[in-house]
């Protein structure tokens, strides 16, 4: 089967939504592409990518019906522009999921959040980071404070006072950063400290108050088929090297994550207006991740979940998401990598999960 035929039999495993994506555009003259600068960008990060879906916007769940005022707008990329744009301005979620170690994707991030985050009286889009811990927060608050009294600030500076470091993550995410000093959007750190998660891991549900568990929607079960998804997931992340009695533990630690995220954006909802989430791919879920928790604890709220996934590693039984990205691959290293981490102490692999 050629690239091409492959990246059909994906599309397809995908449902009939993101066919339109591969659909030539027959109408290509009956309208104008209003293109933002998220999809110019992303035009332009594709250019290099061999892969034929790369730069493509495939829908996996039912979208908003098309915009009629909108340039063409029953085309997948401008149903995202404007479901993006809906998201945001009506005091919802935006969630974008991430390859943590990709540059692109965080470039990608930082392009979305500069255009649809909005300022105003009532609604100024708060940003919420995985990659931030609530232990990091008191630096947060520093750098703002600093901020706010017009002292000249920079990405060096909040780095220091965060100690990012040492945080494990990887240096990619200056992008973000810079916006987010550039247009003083409010940010906030989205998860738990690594002893929490760590004690998570451990412990399980024991690891929290039955209070905390209620309030998190932790008290809500996923079901047998996701609960098994999930520990089915750690298994293979950490090549197996793990021992099967501590898959029960990292699976509640990401949920216990997954939960506080969720409270984080809900809290950042109530104090700002809206909200921006950057995560990885495995918080981004809808079916289990952090949309999981927000609906069930504000039905109300509008979510609208985008995934920016690698062409070349993309299968038909991706996760579940609104709106997929396919973008280009970066190197890495190799497998060995995987093996060695999974070789540490599960308090160690607790945090990595998702």
């Amino acid at each position: 089967m050629s690239a091409l035929g492959k990246s059909i039999h994906f599309a397809r495993g995908l449902g009939v939504a993101a066919l339109a994506a591969l659909a030539p555009a027959s109408n290509a003259n009956a309208c104008t592409l209003e293109q933002g600068p998220f999809l110019r960008e992303l035009a332009s990060v594709s250019k290099s990518c061999s892969h034929p879906l790369c730069g493509h916007i495939l829908a996996t769940a039912k979208a908003d019906p098309a915009n009629p005022i909108v340039p063409c707008g029953d085309r997948p990329c401008m149903r995202l522009q404007s479901a993006a744009s809906a998201a945001v301005s009506s005091g919802g979620v935006l969630i974008l999921g991430e390859t943590h170690d990709n540059a692109v994707h965080h470039l990608l991030q930082a392009v979305v959040v500069s255009e649809f985050a909005v300022q105003g009286a009532l609604n100024t889009t708060a940003v919420v980071f995985e990659q931030l811990r609530d232990d990091q927060q008191g630096g947060i608050d520093e750098f703002n404070n600093s901020e706010r009294a017009g002292k000249p600030v920079t990405v060096a500076d909040l780095k220091q006072l965060i100690n990012w470091g040492k945080s494990g993550w990887p240096d990619l995410y200056d992008p973000l950063f810079e916006v987010l000093i550039a247009s003083k959007h409010p940010f906030y750190a989205g998860d738990v400290s690594r002893s929490e998660i760590m004690k998570a891991a451990e412990e399980g549900e024991a690891a929290l108050s039955a209070e905390d568990r209620a309030r998190l929607g932790l008290d809500a079960p996923l079901g047998d088929k996701f609960d098994a998804a999930s520990i089915k997931e750690i298994a293979e992340a950490h090549c197996g090297a793990l021992p099967k009695e501590a898959f029960g533990g990292m699976a509640y630690a990401q949920r216990y994550r997954d939960a506080h995220l969720a409270d984080a954006m809900l809290k950042a909802t109530q104090s700002n207006g809206s909200a921006i989430l950057i995560a990885g791919t495995g918080h981004a879920r809808t079916d289990r991740g952090v949309p999981w928790y927000i609906h069930e604890r504000a039905p109300e709220k509008k979510v609208v979940t985008v995934m920016f996934i690698e062409s070349r590693t993309a299968t038909a039984t991706d996760n579940p998401m609104w709106r997929l990205i396919l973008t280009p691959a970066c190197r890495r290293l190799s497998h060995l990598y995987a093996t060695r981490r999974a070789r540490r102490p599960v308090r160690e692999n607790a945090q990595e999960i998702g």
